[in-house]
């Protein structure tokens, strides 16, 4: 038997190891709001204009730097008009500790330009996602515009419900959800969103997006009975799908979903893919359930899993190409048959075409993927 006083020193030295270890903060992921470890401080105490859990009934210019303290109300008659280069701030009021919002009843205009763009942000030093509540449209009908402007730690970037509104060259960064549609009419021109935890959600809504990016977020654009037409969109990096369609319309034309863990994922709906890439997504490139969908002069290349998977026949792809996926070409997990006729798949040869393609010839209990004719070449117009 070892001596009590031999033991003392061990058992401190654990108690210490062991405290140490408990006070160890928990590591972050790219997704944290604010991590403990940063020094935020406060930027300004005085705007040039100042509010504090008010609402405002007449037409209101903004200028030079704002400071909004809790929640700002612009009423349904009343018009808020933001110049060239302002920069709005947010931060909690110390009477009511909610987050500070910006509510649009009446009209918003948010007229940036590019060598003086609007900043909405927290009144913090390094923002972090949900440092302020964002902008909500609630029941504005009238022509709301956000243009040339950055948006940065919000909660939700800009919130729209049964409302309507146009974005031009709007950045919207480090915020839970980019844009939130219910019911709602949004028109999107080179709208860039990253690092959110969801780039774009559409609920019952309208949603044409031309010349936009989102990138490095955890989920895409998340549509759920709208209608979603992407025009020359890039969707790239997200840790989920690129973008998640259920119940929707949607046209897509000349976009890019690369180096997502799914491409793009459609549930139930209807539409078309034109002149768009599918590639190095590190999952399945499109994947299909319940949809018709077709798929035209399409390029589905390079993914870690199938270019192409639909669970059910009522699909059909053409006049695309598909090559080096890691799993199939084209995977019909379904009991219908599949129409992807006048595809090239890589090569000319059938058995090499017909190795990658997964369908009844492989389970009686799968339809069939009916290829031929098929493309003897590659087609020369591909996105």
């Amino acid at each position: 038997m070892i001596p009590s006083c031999l033991l003392r020193p061990y058992s401190v030295a654990l108690g210490f190891i062991i405290a140490c270890v408990v006070l160890l903060p928990a590591a972050g992921n790219a997704f944290d709001a604010t991590p403990a470890s940063r020094d935020r401080l406060t930027i300004v105490t005085q705007g040039d204009s100042s509010y504090e859990n008010v609402t405002i009934t007449e037409d209101t210019t903004w200028r030079g730097t704002v400071l909004v303290r809790g929640s700002l109300v612009i009423a349904p008659q009343a018009t808020l008009r933001v110049e060239p280069g302002t920069v709005v701030r947010f931060m909690k009021s110390a009477v009511r500790r909610q987050a500070s919002r910006l509510v649009i009843m009446g009209r918003l205009q948010c007229n940036g330009t590019v060598d003086k763009p609007v900043l909405l942000a927290p009144n913090l030093t390094d923002a972090g996602r949900g440092d302020w509540g964002g902008v909500l449209l609630l029941s504005s009908e009238k022509r709301n515009l956000f243009e040339h402007c950055r948006i940065e730690g919000a909660e939700t970037a800009i919130e729209s419900r049964f409302s309507q509104f146009t974005a031009k060259d709007v950045t919207i960064a480090r915020t839970v959800t980019g844009m939130m549609l219910r019911d709602s009419t949004a028109s999107l021109t080179m709208t860039i969103i990253s690092n959110c935890e969801t780039g774009l959600e559409s609920h019952d809504s309208e949603l044409d997006l031309r010349g936009g990016t989102l990138v490095d977020n955890r989920r895409g654009i998340a549509a759920y009975h709208s209608t979603l037409a992407l025009a020359t969109v890039t969707v790239r990096g997200s840790e989920q799908q690129g973008v998640l369609a259920e119940e929707c319309r949607i046209k897509f034309s000349s976009c890019e979903l690369a180096d997502n863990s799914v491409g793009v994922q459609i549930k139930g709906g209807e539409g078309q893919l034109l002149m768009s890439r599918f590639v190095r997504n590190r999952d399945v490139g499109l994947h299909q359930t319940g949809s018709r969908i077709k798929a035209y002069r399409c390029l589905f290349a390079d993914n870690v899993r199938d270019g192409m998977r639909v669970d059910d026949g009522r699909g059909v792809v053409w006049a695309s190409a598909f090559s080096g996926n890691g799993g199939y070409n084209l995977a019909n997990a379904g009991r219908e048959d599949v129409t992807a006729v006048q595809n090239w798949w890589g090569s000319n040869d059938e058995s090499t075409i017909v190795a990658k393609i997964l369908d009844s010839a492989r389970d009686a209990g799968l339809g069939k993927v009916v290829v031929g004719p098929w493309l003897p070449e590659k087609p020369t117009v591909l996105p």
